[in-house]
């Protein structure tokens, strides 16, 4: 009796094995659906803050912007599971660079997003080629690409390790560009929250794997049920210069923006 109730449990825990390992594995995610899943994550339907952008050299001198950011899902995408969203960052201070702007309207992969720059002095908007979507951001360690994600499609994409960072756990994802030409590095590796999808750090390399740029998530919270990296690092390690880029009031989906906002010929009005 005893063996055949032994038989009988070595059974069962058999079947259920067999039941969970599918599960189990189904659940496994490969490195491209973790990098489309972080950057297809909830960002809301708008999104609106003031900025201050702090960047500080190798000898300590500073410099400040005040921004103000707004942001607004383009209609035609919206529940399409794939949301593109229009993006105006605009200098208010200091006088000098007061009126500044970047118009950034997101395309559908593989086409490239439109990016508009005005000009205070010259007093219109100019289109600018694709490229510059990789130049700094008003003169900081920023780029537009890195501060709003760069398109998982352009790279290649290997989950090397998953592991605990500051308490959290993280997806560990190598990225190497399809056409070298199309970054400024050779390869990266992202850190992603697991929890929020969030990109909480990412190390740039060289030819030679040594890194030369480096972004952190300095300060995360939860605006609006949405999680959000309020404060963020670039680190240059050639040249020691930082930038931090900080959301001072920022609030999601509270509507009222008009989509002639980033229409470019409106910039400057």
């Amino acid at each position: 009796m005893k063996l055949q109730k032994r038989r009988i449990v070595s059974l069962v825990f058999a079947v259920v094995v067999l039941l969970l390992a599918p599960a189990t594995q189904s659940q496994s995610l490969s490195a491209e659906q973790i990098m489309n899943q972080s950057n297809d994550r909830d960002q809301g339907e708008d999104f609106q803050s003031s900025v201050r952008l702090i960047s500080t050299d190798a000898q300590g001198n500073s410099g400040e912007l005040d921004v103000d950011m707004v942001v607004k899902q383009i209609p035609e995408s919206i529940g399409s599971g794939k949301a593109r969203y229009n993006v105006l960052a605009t200098v208010t201070a200091p006088q000098d660079a007061q009126g500044l702007a970047v118009l950034v309207q997101e395309q559908d992969f593989p086409t490239d997003d439109n990016i508009w720059l005005f000009l205070p002095a010259v007093g219109a908007a100019k289109k600018v080629i694709p490229e510059n979507f990789r130049t700094p951001l008003f003169g900081s360690e920023f780029t537009l690409e890195e501060l709003i994600d760069r398109e998982p499609g352009l790279d290649d994409h290997e989950l090397l390790r998953e592991e605990a960072l500051d308490g959290r756990d993280v997806w560990v994802i190598k990225s190497t560009p399809n056409d070298p030409e199309s970054a400024g590095f050779a390869y990266r590796v992202t850190f992603i929250d697991k929890q929020t999808l969030l990109q909480l750090r990412m190390e740039l390399y060289d030819d030679f794997d040594t890194m030369i740029k480096l972004f952190t998530a300095q300060r995360i919270e939860t605006i609006d049920g949405i999680p959000t990296r309020v404060l963020s690092k670039a680190q240059n390690l050639e040249t020691g210069r930082t930038s931090t880029f900080e959301f001072l009031d920022p609030r999601y989906n509270q509507g009222g923006i008009s989509d002639e906002l980033f229409d470019p010929a409106n910039l400057g009005a």
